[in-house]
């Protein structure tokens, strides 16, 4: 809207910046994402219940690893952010 004034430029804009769901996903920013079916606003409860259940998942897996070794892995994250993917 600030670039353009209007928001129809946005799903364009948001592919070509490399912000939309899927690019964060493949670039390792994000973990996962939870879908709308199709607006969580048409189905908030449903949608509630599948974000809760995803933070338990992903609760419960940190919660099975170490301290050190959840460190380590989120440290290794960080520093790769931004980073273009080497083979």
């Amino acid at each position: 809207a600030i670039v353009h004034r209007d928001v129809t430029h946005a799903p364009r804009m948001a592919a070509a910046q490399g912000i939309r769901s899927r690019d964060l996903l493949r670039d390792g920013i994000i973990d996962g994402v939870v879908p709308e079916y199709p607006d969580a606003a048409e189905e908030p409860l449903e949608f509630a219940k599948r974000v809760g259940a995803a933070v338990a998942r992903e609760l419960t897996g940190l919660a099975a690893e170490s301290d050190s070794d959840r460190y380590s892995r989120r440290l290794a994250r960080y520093r790769r952010l931004g980073l273009p993917d080497t083979p």
